[in-house]
């Protein structure tokens, strides 16, 4: 039941922010319903305890269909990250590590790409709104809902690339400039000091020495994509790493738990 609730969670989650829209299976093609990506649900516990339900799409079909340039998108390199927080301790920064919930679905899908829906996870859709049932279909004698995708969802091969295309150029048109050696790395100055955001898919780190200016950007960020998990503070857990910033100018990091 815990694994059910964590799921109807996430699939609400997807429905509010109009990620699909859902397909009448007798106006598609063979050939359509033979390319539609297989849905995968998972359910893990994450290391604060919380159940979370996960959604995403079996890619591996769309493979052939791009080219590794058309579909690979940079993360911030371990280097650009450890030398960002070595500047944020010794210059006595405020450091705030944030995520963006449901990241690549503020991303639109440009191609016409099918999830295919099958099974226990057909109900769950249901149960988040009456309308699904409409659509249903049945196949091998298994429920099945075809779900046209209108935003990126985890799985899709070009998902990756459609978010950081995004939330880059976010950034750029706030007045930051991606650093040429890492392009997961923007600066700006304000006040006549730098802020630096280093990120990772959806975990950002932002850094400035004014805390008012960090607030500001984290709201600038919000009124894009939604609320953020933010952390402020000596004391951060990002990309599984404990960091704790000292008052002597020095920050360690810990990976003990992982």
């Amino acid at each position: 039941q815990v694994a059910i609730d964590a799921l109807f969670e996430e699939f609400a989650q997807l429905h509010d922010l109009g990620v699909f829209l859902a397909q009448d299976s007798g106006k598609l093609t063979h050939a359509e319903k033979r390319a539609a990506l297989r849905a995968i649900s998972v359910v893990k516990e994450k290391r604060c305890g919380r159940i979370k339900g996960r959604t995403v799409a079996d890619g591996r079909p769309q493979r052939e269909l791009f080219t590794k340039d058309e579909t690979s998108s940079p993360t911030v390199s371990t280097d650009a990250l450890m030398l960002s927080l070595l500047i944020d301790a010794h210059e006595h920064s405020d450091v705030a590590t944030a995520d963006v919930a449901g990241a690549y679905l503020h991303a639109d899908m440009e191609d016409f790409t099918l999830l295919k829906m099958e099974g226990e996870s057909v109900d769950i859709m249901c149960d988040v709104c009456k309308e699904y049932k409409e659509f249903v279909c049945y196949e091998n004698g298994k429920k099945v809902l075809y779900l046209r995708l209108l935003k990126a969802l985890y799985g899709c091969v070009q998902s990756a690339l459609l978010w950081y295309e995004l939330f880059s150029s976010t950034l750029q048109v706030a007045g930051f400039e991606l650093n040429p050696y890492d392009t997961c790395v923007a600066n700006k100055v304000i006040n006549g000091k730098q802020c630096t955001i280093a990120w990772y898919v959806d975990d950002n780190k932002i850094s400035h020495l004014d805390p008012n200016v960090v607030t500001h950007i984290i709201e600038m960020i919000e009124s894009r994509f939604g609320k953020m998990t933010v952390t402020r503070g000596k004391e951060h857990v990002f990309l599984g790493m404990n960091i704790t910033f000292h008052d002597n100018g020095t920050v360690s990091v810990k990976m003990k738990d992982y």
